[in-house]
């Protein structure tokens, strides 16, 4: 059923189907006393993947126990070793001190002279191995990191006192401030800035009843401001959510929060993707290109659509109006035509035909007054008579006649 429903979703697209596997938070072990007399040396050891953290360390005629079984009135004068001891175990799984260096090595309390002296140490195990380099920009991760404060205060490095964590962009910085000592006094933790804004950290206190502060970023990148403080905290960072993912082709991403929506430019195409830890989760097919991609239609205001309506009316208005005017001129053009024609074929027809209806019976009237009648019995040869040019003179010469210009007259009026 597996490998089928994989390969439905490779046939589809991009699978973004993963198994998450939950994160397991720093691990801090409960903290564990030692009461080392004058005579002795300090020895303590954690598990094979732990390191063993000082948490406190004081030395003088501290309290009455194992090294001190009688009270002269002098308990509580002591000092504070804890720096010594933290650098000289600082990342080891196991530790181990003689007294005589520590004497040797610090300043010791003015205490009255034949008093029994010790040292109470206090350390506890953490899983992992702290960061080495944090004077440069440091990765957060899906996975849990941690450093000490004092890492990041240290002359090596030249922003002292300023630890930058970036994730991948679209993810966000987790921190943690711990304070690792039973001390639940209030402890300035420093701050962190983010956008050029410093913000402080959330005071709580955790479940093995150590104080903390907590922050989560709203970017991809943040400024821790590390406090120096008398004893050591720990700073535990992590990346959290997920990255941004490559817009497919044609397409386009919609995100909120741990939901993202893929939405492709020219079709109905969309795909839903959910964050669950720091993987996305469900599939990105491929957006189909159209041949034509469909036009946008912009969508018009109230006034817009307004002035739009009143110009539609005023073209329907004027559109009408023209139609008018121009049948109206075909009109009078058409009759213009139309009694032009007429009145030029009425013309045609007077000239064409005579106006009496006896057309054969009419007069040809020379240009020298000379009539010749025209009858049904001797139009012919009148006609060729007439039509001819050469006459005949009464002493039987020819003659060339001349042009004659006849006129059509009325046989009726002679």
């Amino acid at each position: 059923m597996i490998p089928l429903a994989w390969g439905y979703l490779c046939s589809i697209g991009l699978a973004y189907v993963v198994l998450v596997t939950p994160v397991l938070p720093l691990q801090i072990s409960q903290a564990v006393e030692s009461e080392v007399c004058a005579h002795e040396a300090y020895a303590s050891q954690c598990q094979y993947d732990e390191i063993l953290v000082i948490t406190k360390a004081i030395y003088g005629h501290i309290r009455q126990g194992r090294c001190a079984r009688r009270d002269f009135g002098h308990f509580g004068c002591f000092t504070d070793v804890t720096s010594y001891m933290e650098s000289v175990c600082a990342s080891q799984r196991s530790c181990t001190i003689s007294m005589t260096d520590v004497i040797e090595n610090n300043i010791l309390p003015d205490c009255a002279d034949g008093l029994a002296t010790l040292m109470d140490v206090t350390h506890v195990c953490v899983k992992g191995h702290p960061l080495m380099d944090v004077c440069s920009t440091v990765a957060a991760v899906a996975s849990e990191q941690f450093f000490f404060s004092k890492q990041a205060i240290g002359e090596q490095c030249p922003s002292s006192g300023y630890v930058t964590l970036e994730a991948q962009p679209g993810q966000k910085v987790k921190v943690n401030v711990i304070r690792l000592d039973n001390d639940n006094d209030h402890q300035e933790f420093g701050g962190v800035v983010e956008d050029g804004i410093e913000h402080a950290y959330e005071i709580s206190t955790n479940t093995d009843g150590r104080l903390e502060g907590q922050y989560t970023s709203k970017r991809h990148s943040i400024t821790l401001v590390i406090e120096e403080a008398q004893h050591s905290y720990i700073i535990v960072f992590q990346g959290t959510g997920c990255t941004d993912i490559e817009s497919p082709h044609n397409s386009v991403i919609e995100r909120n929060g741990d939901n993202l929506v893929v939405r492709c430019r020219y079709t109905e195409q969309v795909w839903n993707l959910k964050c669950i830890g720091t993987r996305w989760i469900g599939a990105v097919g491929t957006c189909k290109i159209p041949t034509e991609p469909p036009p946008i239609d912009k969508i018009p205001n109230d006034n817009e659509y307004e002035d739009r309506q009143d110009k539609t009316d005023e073209i329907e208005v004027i559109s009408r109006e023209l139609v008018i005017g121009i049948i109206a001129a075909a009109t009078f053009v058409l009759c213009c035509l139309v009694f032009a024609f007429g009145y030029l074929c009425t013309k045609g027809m007077k000239r064409k035909y005579l106006p009496n209806k006896d057309y054969e019976k009419c007069e040809m009237v020379a240009v020298d007054g000379t009539i010749a009648r025209m009858l049904k019995t001797d139009n012919v040869q009148t006609w060729q008579n007439t039509m001819n040019p050469t006459m005949i003179r009464n002493d039987h010469m020819p003659v060339v006649a001349q042009d004659r210009d006849f006129v059509t007259v009325n046989t009726n009026n002679l």
